[in-house]
């Protein structure tokens, strides 16, 4: 959405100059708020098939994206995309709080797999998708001690969407958000869908501690009820970013 439709639509159609929730492209956003910063290193944490890999490769030209995707059903499409372009660096692994084997349910919707199984909120939501068609064990690390070993000394934005384990993620990530982190997009929950997740406030809570601010929400979504489910949202360090 352009800008001047999106102002448009804020103060004709909401009746306020701003919305809690934007109506603008996160993607958009991010690469009009880091034009003025280097990004050499992305984190695409829940990368899937790469798609959004290359999306913020296309954003950030210079950068190289490491992709982490321990699902085996996204393998071959990631090798495929990285022998095309050579700034996309597929990772097969978890990213945690810790480092070893750990289970992985996938689901019958990949994407809906996770470390956690589906609580029975999910299984009302998606009854088929959620099913578990089986489990398998992968290999996890942690942000902090991967990048110690691969040489990546600076990831200025990470993007998550690991199904309830985001906050497991960011922890084991302490050392590069203290030093050279500046944007985090992620996905948040806000309601619980898998047994163990992390929510919102504590997500939240996590970055704040670490001199990150919530910058806006994106892409709700909800329930038959109307209950708020989950959305992503876009975190910004305060200081890095002069917020």
């Amino acid at each position: 959405m352009s800008n001047a439709l999106g102002s448009f639509l804020k103060k004709r159609l909401l009746r306020k100059d701003q919305n809690l929730v934007s109506t603008d492209d996160p993607y958009e956003v991010m690469k009009r708020l880091l034009s003025r910063h280097s990004v050499t290193g992305i984190l695409d944490a829940g990368a899937s098939n790469g798609r959004i890999s290359l999306r913020l490769l296309r954003l950030f030209p210079k950068a190289t994206a490491y992709a982490f995707e321990p699902n085996p059903f996204y393998r071959e499409t990631l090798t495929h995309k990285a022998e095309a372009d050579p700034r996309l660096r597929p990772q097969f692994l978890a990213l945690s709080d810790r480092e070893g084997s750990v289970p992985l349910h996938i689901a019958q919707s990949p994407g809906i797999s996770s470390f956690f199984t589906p609580s029975q909120s999910l299984k009302r939501l998606y009854p088929e998708d959620s099913t578990i068609r089986e489990t398998v064990h992968v290999e996890a690390v942690t942000v902090d001690d991967w990048a110690s070993r691969a040489g990546v000394k600076s990831i200025e934005l990470m993007k998550f969407d690991i199904q309830g384990a985001e906050l497991m993620a960011l922890q084991g990530a302490e050392k590069m958000l203290a030093t050279v982190t500046l944007a985090i997009y992620t996905e948040l929950l806000f309601n619980t869908l898998y047994e163990g997740d992390a929510l919102y406030s504590q997500i939240d809570l996590f970055l704040r501690k670490a001199g990150f601010v919530l910058f806006d929400f994106f892409k709700p979504r909800y329930d038959g009820q109307g209950r708020l489910l989950w959305a992503n949202a876009l975190f910004l360090h305060s200081a890095r970013m002069a917020m």
